[in-house]
């Protein structure tokens, strides 16, 4: 008998994009120094990382990893107790907050119902599937708004942004790197799909559509800007790095939503 689809059981995609996006903020905001950048921007992307944890607790009911739970309440007494310039109990939560979001990613790959046809321990990918997406889109919307944050506080040190984009351009590589490495431990599934859509035609307009929206969007496109962005850091041309990354949050995104939209209907890591 064929494994449910992953959504019958609970993990839908917007779960799995919620939680990712929200342990991703909380990862990445213990790198920004709250006295260089100043309490509000920590608030908004605290708040937003909350919001999708509170979401993502609505799709899925009360049946979620502690450690979501546990990183939500850690940013909710942040945002409490956060002062302007930050200080050793701030970075603490913080750092718990991340902490907890990285077990919830892997508390999901561990607790994940659909046998996922990969060699080797398929707990293993998923987890590193879910840890790099949470940094792919954490590191995106967390470069965007530090961005915009510059335009309307030009006096700042372009070492934050510096230091977000290179984690952009990392956590990018390294989603790149577990995707590939899916699609080649994952090539006998990738047979049965194109056989069962009945040759080349059959598969590209089924899965080979979302394929390549995912490769175009998700990392050829997001690539090529971040990299632009990194230059545009380098010179101090904030504006222009800006009105980049609104765009490679975009596609990122968009890439990230197709890649869980695959995992959960077909079991693909990509």
């Amino acid at each position: 008998m064929a494994d449910p689809p992953v959504a019958t059981v609970g993990f839908s995609t917007f779960y799995l994009f919620a939680t990712a996006l929200s342990a991703g903020i909380a990862g990445l905001l213990p790198l920004v120094p709250i006295r260089l950048i100043g309490r509000k921007f920590f608030i908004l992307m605290s708040l937003v990382a909350v919001v999708f944890y509170a979401l993502a607790v609505a799709a899925r009911g009360l049946d979620i990893p502690a450690f979501h739970l546990a990183a939500a309440g850690l940013l909710i007494l942040f945002n409490i107790f956060v002062s302007p310039a930050g200080g050793p109990r701030s970075l603490t939560l913080l750092l718990l907050a991340g902490a907890g979001g990285i077990g919830g990613l892997i508390a999901d790959a561990w607790r994940y119902p659909a046998a996922i046809p990969v060699a080797g321990w398929p707990t293993a990918w998923l987890a590193a599937g879910f840890l790099s997406s949470g940094a792919l889109l954490g590191g995106a919307l967390v470069a965007m708004v530090l961005g915009h944050w510059y335009l309307v506080a030009r006096q700042l040190s372009f070492d934050a942004l510096r230091r977000v984009t290179l984690f952009l351009l990392i956590a990018l590589a390294a989603r790149l790197a577990v995707a590939i490495a899916g699609g080649i431990f994952q090539r006998e599934l990738w047979g049965e799909l194109w056989e069962k859509a009945g040759g080349m035609t059959g598969f590209l307009v089924s899965h080979g559509v979302f394929a390549g929206t995912r490769a175009l969007f998700g990392f050829i496109l997001p690539a090529i800007l971040s990299w632009m962005v990194w230059e545009c850091v380098k010179i101090r041309s904030n504006q222009s790095a800006t009105g980049i990354l609104y765009v490679v949050l975009a596609f990122v995104l968009i890439g990230e939503i197709i890649a869980k939209h695959l995992l959960v209907s077909s079991r693909l890591l990509i």
